[in-house]
């Protein structure tokens, strides 16, 4: 667990959230049922929070240009985009 943790900090720092998710969520496999400290819980916090909040300004910004009638003609491309970063959240 010590690893993960520390790996997780490195990719915070890196702004790599979605490997920062990865090495918590491998955290908390190997820590089993233990409770987690402040420390640790504060990490989770940073990180889903981050990837969360980057996938939603995407799904903005692909509204954003869905919206300009310039790009009309790749509504259909934008939206499947727009479905695929729904999915992962």
């Amino acid at each position: 667990m010590e690893e993960q943790i520390f790996l997780a900090r490195v990719a915070e720092q890196a702004e790599k959230f979605e490997d920062m998710v990865d090495f918590l969520e491998a955290g908390i496999e190997l820590k089993g049922g233990e409770d987690y400290t402040i420390d640790e819980r504060n990490l989770f916090s940073v990180g889903f929070k981050n990837l969360i909040g980057a996938n939603r300004g995407a799904i903005r910004t692909i509204g954003a240009i869905e919206q300009n009638p310039k790009y009309q003609k790749f509504n259909a491309g934008l939206d499947t985009y727009k479905k695929k970063i729904e999915n992962e959240l």
